[in-house]
């Protein structure tokens, strides 16, 4: 019957037509997923999401900074699928993100139930130098710092001469100049700490070569196509909106497909349920 080709004429076009889309919406899946944003590190508080987002800029590799989905005011640092390896690499050379020292509200009253006058000298000396090395983390340029104490417990006898106080600090930057002159360090340190010279504390510093910057013009993937580093988030970006328009106007082609098959279907059931032309009524 001719209305019968029709149909399945209407019907193979409408299931050639999701077949199409089906096929669209894997490749756009598959090219999001070559450019999607790939978390690299979470639950970080403000200043260090802050600095790792600076050490992958000095690396050359592009990072957002988000809100954490999975802590309440955490932060968490997102870069492209192509960068983890790099971006791993910055957090593993760098020591990123930091574990924080322990101040002296956190080593007062740990320990035994009645610590000794040495216990609590000892966490004391402690807290005190975790307060430093926190001051000295937060200057720029510095990577991490470890400050060391010597700070002795004056005797029983007030007569008897304490031993002189020192300290030793360690600091680790990048770059080829310090970020903080070392008479600085001791001045800080010094006026920190009780009985302590300036001279009396010793200051090292160790240089880290700045991590090497990715050349724009270096090769990369997306999809199929090898492209360099500068336009590969381009061509993603075009590639994905072509495909997102293609499939929109194939679903509003599939939708008038369907419609007009419902319509003719309806037309064909309406004139075969008309008698033929001609008859007479008796």
């Amino acid at each position: 019957m001719p209305g019968t080709g029709r149909m399945l004429y209407t019907m193979s076009n409408i299931a050639g037509l999701r077949t199409f889309v089906r096929i669209c919406a894997v490749m756009m899946l598959a090219l999001v997923g070559f450019g999607c944003a790939v978390p690299v590190a979470s639950g970080l508080e403000d200043t260090d999401a802050n600095r790792i987002v600076v050490a992958f800029d000095h690396a050359g590799v592009d990072a957002v900074k988000e809100a954490d989905p999975g802590g309440e005011g955490k932060w968490r640092v997102t870069v492209s699928h192509d960068d983890v390896p790099v971006a791993l690499g910055v957090l593993r050379d760098q020591e990123l993100p930091r574990a924080s020292p322990a101040g002296v509200l956190d080593a007062v009253g740990k320990g035994s139930l009645v610590p000794s006058e040495g216990a609590e000298h000892a966490q004391l000396i402690a807290g005190m130098g975790g307060d430093l090395e926190r001051t000295l983390e937060g200057v720029d340029g510095v990577l991490s710092a470890r400050v060391h104490l010597n700070l002795p417990v004056q005797g029983p006898m007030r007569e008897t001469p304490t031993a002189r106080a020192t300290a030793g600090v360690l600091l680790e930057y990048s770059g080829a100049t310090p970020p903080i002159a070392s008479e600085n360090v001791q001045r800080l340190v010094a006026g920190a700490c009780s009985g302590l010279a300036p001279a009396d504390v010793a200051v090292v510093m160790v240089s880290r070569p700045a991590p090497v910057r990715a050349s724009s013009t270096e090769i990369t993937h997306v999809g199929p196509f090898a492209v360099t580093r500068a336009t590969s988030r381009l061509l993603t970006g075009v590639l994905v909106s072509a495909l997102v328009v293609a499939s929109t106007l194939l679903l509003g082609v599939l939708f008038l497909g369907r419609k007009l098959g419902q319509q003719s279907a309806e037309l064909r059931n309406l004139q075969a349920a008309m008698p033929p032309a001609g008859s007479v009524r008796r």
